[in-house]
């Protein structure tokens, strides 16, 4: 996920908790539910209201 997040220039939910405040969408890439801490961005990106995309 930190590649793939790195090579598309998207940065991980848990690495910018800044940007956060101003988020409304967080796009999931295939594989997101076996990494854990992608498991967790999305958990917080519903708990949060933002549109989730799937890439």
């Amino acid at each position: 996920m930190v590649d793939l997040s790195t090579e598309l220039g998207i940065p991980l939910l848990h690495h910018s908790e800044g940007d956060l405040l101003t988020a409304t969408t967080l796009y999931r890439a295939a594989g997101w539910d076996t990494c854990s801490l992608a498991m967790a961005d999305i958990d917080v990106a519903e708990c949060y209201g933002l549109t989730i995309i799937d890439l």
